[in-house]
C-alpha cells in the first residue's frame, strides 16, 4: 500500500507542495490544486494521474507522477503567462 502512495497521490502531493501549490478542493479520492501567483489548476487522481486546467478549465496538459507534472508546471506557466501578457497589451 505505501509502495502505491509512493507512485501515486502521496508522491504527486508532495512535488506540488514543495512547488508552493495547496489543496483547494476535494472530492472522493481526487484533490484539486492551485497557487495564488497563478491561474493554473491541477485535478489529482489516487494513482497519482493529473490534469493541468487554466482558469477558464481548459485542459493544458496531463500526465502521471511527479516526472509529468514538473513538464505541466513549465506548459502550465506558460500558457497562463502569455494570456496575462496579452491582456496587458490589449
Amino acid at each position: 500500500m505505501q509502495d502505491h502512495l509512493d507512485k501515486g497521490i502521496g508522491a504527486l502531493t508532495q512535488a506540488l507542495l514543495e512547488k508552493g501549490f495547496h489543496p483547494v478542493e476535494e472530492f472522493d479520492m481526487f484533490v484539486t490544486f492551485s497557487r495564488d501567483d497563478t491561474e493554473l489548476k491541477i485535478h489529482a487522481g489516487p494513482d497519482g494521474a493529473f490534469a493541468a486546467f487554466d482558469a477558464n478549465d481548459n485542459l493544458l496538459t496531463q500526465g502521471e507522477g511527479p516526472e509529468d507534472l514538473r513538464r505541466a508546471l513549465l506548459i502550465g506557466s506558460a500558457a497562463t503567462g502569455q494570456r496575462r501578457r496579452t491582456r496587458e497589451l490589449v
